[in-house]
């Protein structure tokens, strides 16, 4: 089915003069302009992820936050303007924004389960969701995502970060530890 979709494509682009220049397979640097923007989301991301501490596996998250940011960055070529303004026709709001991967605290009302159990737990910020008007807090200890528009946040408190800086820390004194030990 997939040829006969490429054949009808390439007739009704023949039947309006349109030619079809492909670039050659396993060069992706010949299709500049994707290229160029895949680079800007994945240095932005990685960015995202290095900045906070964040482990690899929630790229996702970091790479979705890349390209909302992206979309309301002004850029030349949109004359300094913003995706955003050119799309929705006003400029965007920025008081929304946050440090990705920090601390925060959602509120958790109707998710706790009964009246005594506390209403707030210690998250790390991912970034903003698509489907609503909140924001993405990971609880790292069992993995759950809870969106919420109540959200308190410590941008100078990086959860993942700390981590790591413990695990290393723990490392080298069981590598102090061992060499002494033997």
């Amino acid at each position: 089915m997939g040829q006969n979709v490429n054949n009808a494509f390439s007739h009704y682009c023949k039947a309006l003069g349109i030619q079809q220049r492909f670039s050659c397979p396993h060069t992706p640097q010949q299709n500049g302009l994707a290229e160029r923007k895949h680079r800007h989301i994945t240095t932005m991301t990685r960015s995202l992820l290095l900045t906070s501490g964040t482990p690899h596996n929630l790229w996702v998250e970091a790479d979705l936050t890349s390209v909302y940011l992206i979309n309301l960055l002004p850029t030349p070529t949109l004359d300094w303007d913003t995706p955003y303004t050119r799309l929705y026709g006003s400029p965007p709001s920025y008081s929304s924004l946050r440090v990705f991967g920090c601390s925060c605290f959602p509120h958790l009302g109707s998710y706790v389960s009964d009246k005594l159990s506390s209403r707030s737990i210690e998250c790390v910020f991912l970034g903003y969701s698509s489907q609503h008007k909140g924001y993405r807090c990971l609880d790292p200890t069992t993995g759950r995502v809870y969106i919420s528009r109540h959200v308190i946040f410590n941008e100078t408190i990086f959860p993942y970060k700390q981590l790591q800086t413990h695990s290393v820390s723990d490392v080298g004194s069981l590598e102090f530890t061992l060499l002494f030990s033997s």
